[in-house]
């Protein structure tokens, strides 16, 4: 098959989130499988550029047309889809595209399934990944009541009724976009890309020689930062060696907040923050660490980073009621514990801390679920078949 692409973020350039991630590793296991796969992204500057990483084509194009400089996020999203659809038109007139998978997030395939007919149709999937309308109810942004919300939560409603299949991360987000957006969810596949195992497996490594727990993500408050910092200057009086090792880049003023708390707290050394850390770094740092903790206020997939410590043979704390619900099993490979609740994040983070063991079993745990489940290989080839009977016209959304 060619297959097609359509993604604002796809690494090194545009890579900000779970999306790119997903899609790099979804364009490049297809490759690995005989596909040729193309990439539509967005480009950092006004130009458009066409390149090959490794055997994808990637064809990065501006967010906008020169002639109009939006000014509002309504109009970003909106002349963006254009430029998308426009994309599309010029790929479509010298290669024979099989089939198209767009992110619900943003709308971006909201203007060419809108301008699609009988005659220039091309099968098309929306893969959900965390829709506006979960942000909106969840995180309060973008406001229920603003421009923003009414246009963006549009283009994704009809983006997923005009695509000729629906798959979804997760069936949180899935049933966001059921319960809110009037799509039928009786045949919406729970796929994941799942993660590389060649990559992320446990590395024959001593464990730091301070307790260590490790935080993965962007730097802010509803990743739930915070909350770890505060539970971990409690434990502290009890681990006077306890270190929290965060990666990831944040905002400068959040970031020393985090650190007036722990130097408050009589813990000056608690926290290193590492910033940013490249793939191939990053499963030694999640080996070292005796165990994960990302105590987000709401996820709504079922979160790459969690998975990747797990495939590291770390147990994964997550919170209840989102995406993670999907993949930690509570006190089996990791620990669930209800948002903004300190008090048991700390109960279950002293539990690990106590219990050396605890955190060996469930480790081993977390590693064997990864690779039944979530193995990048067994999950690249359920895709495969999916997209197969998409673009043969097998699959029905009804």
């Amino acid at each position: 098959m060619k297959i097609l692409f359509v993604s604002q973020e796809y690494p090194p350039e545009t890579a900000h989130g779970g999306i790119g991630t997903q899609v790099y590793m979804r364009a490049h296991g297809l490759t690995e499988l005989g596909h040729e796969v193309f990439v539509i992204s967005h480009s950092i500057d006004n130009n458009k550029y066409n390149y090959k990483d490794n055997n994808v084509h990637v064809i990065r194009i501006p967010a906008y047309n020169p002639l109009l400089s939006p000014n509002s996020d309504p109009s970003i999203w909106l002349s963006y889809s254009t430029e998308i659809a426009i994309a599309i038109n010029d790929l479509q007139s010298t290669q024979s595209i099989d089939l198209i998978v767009f992110p619900e997030y943003g709308g971006e395939g909201f203007i060419h399934l809108l301008n699609q007919t009988e005659w220039n149709h091309i099968p098309s999937v929306v893969h959900i990944h965390g829709p506006l309308v979960m942000f909106a109810h969840t995180m309060e942004w973008p406001a229920l009541d603003s421009e923003f919300y009414r246009i963006g939560s549009l283009m994704e409603a009809v983006s997923l009724r005009l695509a000729d299949a629906v798959s979804a991360s997760n069936i949180c987000s899935a049933e966001w976009c059921v319960n809110h957006y009037s799509i039928n969810g009786t045949n919406i596949p729970i796929l994941y890309t799942g993660i590389d195992t060649k990559l992320f497996y446990p590395r024959n490594l001593p464990k730091s020689i301070r307790p260590t727990i490790i935080f993965v993500g962007g730097v802010r408050q509803t990743k739930g930062v915070h909350l770890l910092v505060e539970a971990a200057c409690i434990l502290s009086k009890d681990f006077p060696d306890l270190l929290i090792r965060i990666l990831g880049n944040g905002d400068s003023g959040f970031i020393a907040s985090l650190r007036k708390m722990a130097v408050e707290a009589g813990m000056p050394d608690l926290l290193d923050f590492a910033g940013h850390i490249s793939r191939e770094e990053l499963p030694i740092h999640l080996s070292q660490a005796h165990f994960f903790a990302g105590p987000s206020l709401y996820e709504g997939g079922p979160g790459n980073v969690y998975m990747e410590a797990m495939a590291c043979g770390i147990p994964a704390i997550g919170c209840s009621g989102s995406g993670v619900d999907g993949i930690i099993k509570n006190m089996i490979n990791g620990f669930l514990v209800p948002p903004n609740d300190l008090q048991k994040l700390t109960l279950v983070m002293r539990s690990l801390l106590e219990d050396i063991n605890l955190c060996h079993s469930l480790g081993r745990n977390a590693r064997e679920y990864v690779l039944k489940e979530a193995d990048s290989k067994v999950c690249i080839k359920r895709l495969e078949t999916f997209y197969k009977s998409v673009s043969d016209g097998s699959f029905s959304k009804k």
